[in-house]
């Protein structure tokens, strides 16, 4: 692998056997001869390539592993946590999730022990804005905070963050008892819902697809609902230009973020809503497409369709004239396919 830049100007070599993309500090990782190292956004090389494994920096510092142990440098490569430990990750707020001696707990840059090494495993998210650490002993999990106090006693079987943007990354953490998961707000420091739920996916749009019966609905960030739990299935439990689709009695319809249905479920089948049009497909297995107030807006049977719309195209078959681009108002586009 090399680099360039967005004028096509190559800035290093082809002499690494990979690059990641930038850090928040700009640099990037790469691996030359099986080390790791980092170069800056002109292409040089200002940490060598001579650590065995190593991570991105952030908050001025990047954990690196040296025969076999971990420790911290920072820019100029200079040592400022010693290579001791059996594992570390990246620095957020000062804090720094640590394996020593078999157990884990917290460090600051100043390699002082803020958390005891207790923990078979602490989960720091990778984010600031977490103020709530996942923690296990054994099997169960627990909470803490950055300075060692429980949030949550260790009795939980398993925990999970939940997210869909950095925005609320570290907000809201599942936690699963007895086979049933509710979500505990970081925030808050409390749960948001009871122990109901046999599944609960990625947060989208301030709205969680949760499973309650072997029904799909959804519930707001407060852990009120918001769609009823109703529907044999949410498509990709997300929500798609503020619209999801919904499957009732085998049949496909719409619903907004209030939870109306604003489609009624009769297609046999509806795509996520791109670019303001969902490709649909009717009881007679046409396709077409319609817009999220259920608008016909290219007619069914017209064109065999291929993809959703992306950049206001999308590519359908006619039979007498094969592939071709038409633009949301069905007009065939003079673009070579």
């Amino acid at each position: 692998f090399g680099r360039r830049n967005n004028k096509g100007e190559f800035l290093t070599d082809f002499i690494y056997n990979g690059v990641v993309s930038g850090s928040e500090e700009g640099l990037f990782e790469v691996e030359r001869n099986g080390k790791h190292g980092h170069i800056d956004i002109n292409g040089k090389e200002i940490i060598p390539c001579m650590y065995d494994k190593g991570n991105y920096f952030s908050e001025g510092v990047a954990s690196e592993c040296l025969n076999g142990k971990w420790g911290m440098i920072d820019y100029f490569n200079n040592t400022v946590i010693p290579f001791e430990y059996e594992n570390l990750y990246v620095s957020k707020n000062n804090i720094i999730s640590a394996k020593k001696n078999g157990k884990y707990g917290l460090i600051d840059k100043g390699n002082n022990v803020v958390v005891d090494f207790l923990y078979d495993e602490i989960d720091c998210w990778n984010t600031r804005e977490c103020n709530a650490y996942p923690v296990r002993i054994g099997d169960k999990w627990g909470l803490i905070d950055r300075y060692g106090n429980t949030f949550e006693n260790i009795i939980y079987d398993d925990c999970q963050l939940i997210s869909d943007n950095e925005d609320n990354a570290g907000e809201f953490i599942i936690l699963l008892k007895d086979d049933k998961k509710a979500i505990y707000s970081t925030k808050k420091q409390g749960f948001i819902t009871d122990f109901i739920y046999d599944f609960v996916s990625f947060l989208s749009g301030n709205r969680f697809a949760v499973h309650k019966d072997n029904k799909r609905g959804f519930i707001d960030t407060n852990g009120e609902i918001v769609t009823p739990i109703i529907y044999e299935s949410a498509h990709d439990e997300c929500f798609s230009e503020d619209v999801c689709v919904v499957t009732q009695n085998d049949k496909d319809g719409l619903i907004d973020l209030s939870g109306n249905l604003i489609v009624p479920c009769k297609y046999k089948r509806l795509h996520s809503c791109k670019n303001g049009l969902i490709l649909a497909t009717d009881s007679d297995g046409n396709n077409g497409y319609i817009n999220n107030k259920g608008q016909i807006i290219i007619p069914f049977g017209k064109y065999t369709s291929f993809s959703d719309f992306s950049c206001g195209l999308a590519k359908v078959c006619r039979e007498e004239f094969g592939n071709v681009y038409i633009d949301k108002t069905g007009k065939i586009l003079e673009i070579e396919v």
